[in-house]
């Protein structure tokens, strides 16, 4: 078999939503999507495990995160990672002034990251894969961490963008190169990390650019070209419910700026699965992936 081209494509937040859950199967089932991320904070964390055991090809990873919702470790044990309200926050910008001040709480990162790692194996899922929401494993002081967790917990792959591949797409959607820029400096700095933890991780990731906005034409335009080695293409397939506009009513604000509808018809469909076949790439998931290179 040839894996000149390989390509996972991924669907992060698998657990946040009954409503996620049911497109991330879904696109499973009917299109592109050959792995998912595990949100143990998730609002919809039983319902996405139980898909798991109906679903046992779709593959799964661990999602982790410090922000939006509820902490898994004891709220007494986090204290240095909540709100006043005992939640934790809704954006990465706490850990990055932490960080910055040279305060960040090592300590109590690695509790609440070992809690969501026991509850999702405790579940009877052994992830193939671990990545970040909002990229919150990529930030300098914390990679350690979530390598260190992955290792301890036989996770194979970390997640880390240090080829974003998507640039030709930035035409597209300028106000993201910022981000763009930002995120393959942190792939590019988290790498030797991973590479001294002996974790794997993809040659390219596809997606970034588009987050939110993957619809049929972005995914021509993302997979016509295919690479060799290894490519994740992310994606956020969701179906719209109370349950989200509940998760925007309490802060979720990137859930206003996102397609869900196009996005999750492009990767659960069949001219995705013929898109992918003509241009010639081999899909599959992290679990059965030939880790060519790490370089």
């Amino acid at each position: 078999m040839n894996y000149r081209s390989y390509l996972i494509v991924n669907a992060d937040d698998f657990g946040l939503t009954e409503g996620t859950n049911n497109a991330i199967a879904r696109a499973h089932r009917e299109g592109i999507v050959t792995s998912t991320s595990l949100l143990a904070n998730g609002l919809a964390f039983d319902h996405a495990v139980a898909l798991a055991r109906a679903t046992p090809s779709l593959d799964i990873g661990l999602h982790l995160t410090l922000t939006e919702g509820l902490p898994i470790a004891p709220p007494d044990q986090v204290r240095a990672l909540l709100t006043a309200q005992g939640e934790l926050p809704l954006s990465n910008q706490p850990f990055a002034r932490a960080l910055i001040a040279g305060r960040l709480p090592i300590a109590q990162i690695r509790r609440e990251f070992e809690a969501q790692a026991a509850k999702v194996i405790d579940s009877g899922i052994r992830p193939s894969h671990v990545d970040g929401h909002k990229y919150i494993h990529l930030l300098p002081g914390i990679t350690a961490i979530a390598a260190d967790i992955a290792r301890r917990f036989a996770i194979p792959v970390m997640r880390v963008p240090r080829h974003l591949a998507d640039l030709p797409s930035a035409s597209q959607r300028v106000g993201r190169l910022p981000g763009f820029a930002a995120m393959t400096l942190l792939g590019r700095v988290a790498a030797p990390t991973a590479r001294r933890a002996n974790l794997h991780s993809t040659d390219h990731t596809l997606g970034f650019i588009d987050t939110g906005h993957l619809d049929q034409a972005a995914l021509v335009r993302l997979l016509s070209h295919p690479q060799p080695g290894i490519t994740e293409l992310l994606c956020h397939p969701a179906d719209r419910s109370p349950a989200l506009d509940e998760l925007l009513a309490r802060g979720y604000q990137w859930i206003a700026g996102y397609d869900f509808e196009a996005e999750t018809a492009a990767v659960a469909s069949a001219e995705a699965r013929e898109l992918v076949m003509r241009m010639g790439w081999q899909r599959g998931s992290f679990a059965d992936a030939p880790f060519l290179s790490n370089s």
